[in-house]
């Protein structure tokens, strides 16, 4: 079952445009929304939320239309946004107090547990903390409340380490409560991608990429160094370096195949990494939709 769906969805904001967006996100996985500054992470996050209207298209909530006046959706998700507003003049605890009149998932205990470990005075009021107790603070009362759909926009920004520790392994223990629970998160953290995200979705200055396994994502091409340029088209091949002797494909042994019988020699292969996969495709250098056996994750 898909929780949310994107049918042909654009958002036009001034001269940017975000979309078409067609994609279906499954139930019981975690999300991982990247995209360079301004790419339209968190407009699509918005728009989930209902806080941006799409232009066009439709968006589907736990397989039904979203029915305007109708928000009893919203009772199944948990979301943290960048930014906030309208609390500046409120102490921690009379946020926590207003969260949890509202949230029938709220956790209490969980939320204190929060607050100690990562040191959050609730006496204060908020626009008196930093920005990294801010954000602290926001993100307890957002983990606080285990849902069906929980969303974090850019959860590690601002942070210290200790506390993007844990909001990473809370995280990790959510999903493990609940199968069937879905978390999604933009995030320029690497490591936090690799370690927590089953999908990528890609968008690139408002172009929606895709949906993409990440594992698969994570192996699919290979690198090989040529002990002479490229001396014809060779398939599979999505990038060649200036002077032909590096090449990298999305499908190995048919690459490596042709190669062979040209007899050009492969000083050596290796796996092309996320580290350098992610960036080559949100800069154009690396285009995915000519990879034609690429598998497209919740795809409508």
């Amino acid at each position: 079952m898909s929780v949310i769906k994107f049918e042909q969805v654009c958002k036009q904001i001034g001269e940017f445009e975000l979309g078409p967006i067609n994609v279906a996100i499954p139930a019981g996985s975690s999300v991982a929304v990247i995209g360079d500054n301004g790419a339209g992470k968190s407009t699509l996050l918005k728009m989930i939320m209902g806080l941006a209207k799409e232009d066009r298209g439709r968006i589907q909530l736990f397989d039904q239309n979203r029915v305007l006046g109708d928000n009893g959706w919203k009772k199944r998700i948990a979301y943290q946004p960048q930014t906030t507003s309208g609390c500046s003049s409120l102490k921690g605890s009379e946020m926590k107090k207003l969260i949890a009149h509202f949230s029938s998932s709220f956790d209490e205990e969980r939320f204190s547990r929060y607050v100690r470990e990562l040191n959050i005075p609730l006496n204060k009021r908020f626009d008196k903390l930093s920005q990294g107790v801010q954000k602290k603070l926001i993100l307890a009362l957002t983990l606080a409340q285990p849902q069906d759909v929980m969303i974090f926009d850019e959860p590690m920004a601002a942070i210290d380490l200790m506390a993007q520790k844990l909001v990473i392994d809370e995280m990790v223990q959510l999903m493990d409560e609940d199968l069937e629970r879905t978390i999604l998160f933009t995030s320029h953290q690497l490591h936090d991608i690799r370690k927590f995200a089953d999908y990528l979705l890609l968008i690139r200055q408002g172009e929606f990429l895709g949906m993409f396994e990440k594992d698969d994502l994570a192996s699919k091409f290979t690198r090989f160094w040529l002990d002479q340029p490229l001396q014809q088209p060779v398939s599979c091949v999505v990038h060649t370096s200036g002077d032909g002797r590096e090449i990298i494909s999305y499908k190995e042994n048919i690459t490596e195949q042709e190669l062979n019988k040209s007899n050009t020699h492969i000083i050596r292969k290796a796996n092309v990494g996320l580290d350098e996969i992610l960036p080559a495709v949100l800069s154009g250098e690396l285009d995915l939709k000519n990879c034609h056996n690429q598998h497209y994750a919740g795809i409508i």
